[in-house]
């Protein structure tokens, strides 16, 4: 009877177990399906009549997966939304009355931010984007002064989808021809709250001329110059044509092309890449003096006349040391230190830094800027053998 008894117990236990582990693999009952969710790959933010704005993209992913073509053969399919609130967490909370399914923020990867915008204390009304958990502080982020609609519908090439745009992958344009550096949010945010830097918020275009499709304009993402922000708000805006010398003194500069001129004719293009750069401050009668060293390497890659190696070096450190003065010269009739030549200042001298800053916000003028050193070295010269001078 004892035996019996034991028997049955065990049966029992075993049944319990089985039971409990039954249990616990349903426990994934309330998982939803990827197909079951909206996923903002975007956002864009704007301020009109008192309000803010706010755009969202999200992209089929049926049109992010790969093929073995390289594209579903079919243009690629973009939902834009359009939301209002006082603030932006409320523009944010009225897309959900018409979202039809729970909506996820992770996977953005690009920020759009409209001049307007950024006119204003940039930190505390962007407070939601930073404070949301979902959201991640890696996106890229952009200025802008187009409509944000535009740049969220402008299409990739091939019927690929737009996250292989501009927007959402700069790195790759960059280091063929690097410009402007793209900025993601952690580093706008650091840059923006380190006294006495200037943050460098590409600024990002619609080009409708460029590319055609069956004869017919196809619009193509572009960036065009940076905003500058000083103190949480934007100083001035400056084009491409005025930034020259700003790729010289960018230690992220991968590649970058100069024209080299021979009088009135064009010599040649040297591609220069991987800038060394040297900040260094003097004092003088005290006054801050600063001097730029810059180190380039490169190699010529168009050869139009008998120039040899050192000519092309001589000549293309004139060109650079010229863009890079007048870059500064630029910014200066911009009210801006492009350069964050301050930043060294604060660093090193901060008790003058405070001092100077009591009588002008803007403790730079063009002699300030003493000593521009530019040094070039050319790897090679290609195919093409460049006469000897004795």
């Amino acid at each position: 009877m004892d035996h019996e008894m034991t028997t049955c117990i065990r049966f029992l236990v075993k049944i319990m177990l089985v039971l409990l582990t039954l249990n616990v693999l349903s426990g994934c009952w309330d998982i939803k399906e990827i197909q079951d969710m909206n996923y903002i790959t975007a956002i864009g933010i704007d301020y009109e009549d008192g309000h803010f704005v706010v755009y969202t993209q999200m992209a089929d992913f049926t049109s992010v997966a790969k093929t073995e073509t390289g594209n579903s053969g079919k243009p690629a399919q973009v939902w834009t939304s359009t939301s209002r609130g006082k603030t932006l967490d409320m523009a944010i909370n009225q897309l959900y009355d018409t979202a039809q399914q729970r909506t996820i923020w992770s996977h953005i990867s690009s920020i759009i931010i409209s001049e307007k915008v950024l006119k204003t204390q940039i930190i505390s009304q962007l407070d939601t984007i930073a404070r949301y958990q979902e959201v991640r502080l890696t996106p890229w982020v952009f200025g802008t002064r187009e409509s944000i609609e535009d740049l969220l519908t402008a299409p990739a090439f091939f019927n690929l989808s737009p996250l292989s745009t501009l927007s959402h992958e700069p790195l790759e344009e960059y280091k063929q021809k690097s410009y402007i550096v793209p900025l993601r949010y952690f580093d706008f945010l650091a840059v923006m709250t380190e006294p006495a830097c200037t943050a460098l918020l590409p600024n990002l275009t619609v080009d409708q001329k460029t590319w055609e499709k069956d004869r017919k304009p196809n619009p193509k993402l572009r960036v065009d110059g940076v905003f500058t922000i000083v103190k949480d708000t934007m100083s001035a805006i400056l084009t491409n044509d005025k930034l020259n010398g700003l790729r010289w003194v960018q230690a992220n500069t991968k590649r970058s092309p100069v024209l080299i001129m021979n009088d009135e004719d064009y010599a040649g293009v040297v591609v220069l890449q991987s800038p060394k750069i040297r900040k260094e401050l003097k004092i003088v009668n005290g006054e801050p003096k600063y001097e730029l060293h810059v180190k380039l390497d490169g190699n010529v890659v168009e050869a139009l006349v008998d120039f040899t190696k050192s000519d092309y070096e001589r000549e293309a450190a004139k060109i650079v040391r010229q863009e890079i003065i007048d870059t500064f010269r630029n910014g200066l009739k911009a009210k801006t230190d492009i350069y964050s030549l301050e930043h060294i200042l604060f660093k090193r001298e901060p008790g003058l830094w405070k001092k100077l800053k009591q009588t002008s916000p803007l403790i730079i003028d063009e002699d300030s800027l003493a000593v521009v050193q530019v040094d070039i070295h050319l790897d090679h010269v290609g195919m093409k053998l460049l006469p000897r001078r004795d």
